[in-house]
């Protein structure tokens, strides 16, 4: 098992203490964390392993860039966590591309239906799971606008608040 992730809810610092002291796999979190303070303190408590930023979550590809220069002091390797869309991948394997201590990406090519239609992207991913760098000026994605146009027009694609998530009384609850 490379590591186990999200064990505990984000930001809760002394269970992933006691979490560390008690299981011999690694750690991993920090993909519901949003900024290099909330990452900071798995660091400093050195409580995880492996961090796991998401670029569309954190800021975009300059802050997940500060997030793995950070990581890299404490020499924590990244797991980028990446499931929003092709653009949104594409824009997290040029940063993993990019640092030193990348150690494996998180995406799901084809499981969110969101921009799979429109952004066409020029990377794959093989067999065996391994993705090939974007190549290009740019986050080498192109956006067909008339596809985009249609996408957004169909009534099945409309946007709706997610019913998975919600509690009896309607109130929303951690994923």
């Amino acid at each position: 098992m490379l590591f186990i992730e999200e064990v505990a809810v984000p930001g809760n610092i002394e269970v992933f203490k006691r979490l560390k002291q008690a299981i011999n796999i690694p750690l991993a979190t920090g993909e519901r964390d949003r900024t290099i303070w909330e990452m900071l303190p798995y660091l400093q408590e050195r409580c995880i392993d492996v961090l796991q930023p998401d670029v569309a979550h954190t800021g975009g590809i300059s802050q997940m860039r500060k997030i793995a220069i950070l990581a890299e002091a404490w020499f924590t390797p990244l797991a980028p966590h990446c499931t929003t869309s092709p653009l949104g991948a594409t824009a997290s394997l040029h940063v993993g591309a990019s640092i030193p201590l990348l150690l494996i990406h998180e995406t799901a090519p084809g499981a969110i239906a969101w921009g799979e239609p429109f952004a066409k992207k020029n990377w794959t991913v093989d067999a065996d799971g391994y993705a090939s760098l974007p190549q290009g000026v740019g986050l080498c994605v192109e956006i067909d606008k008339v596809a985009m146009a249609k996408f957004a027009a169909e009534t099945k694609t409309k946007f709706a608040w997610p019913v998975f998530g919600r509690l009896k009384d309607g109130s929303i609850a951690d994923y």
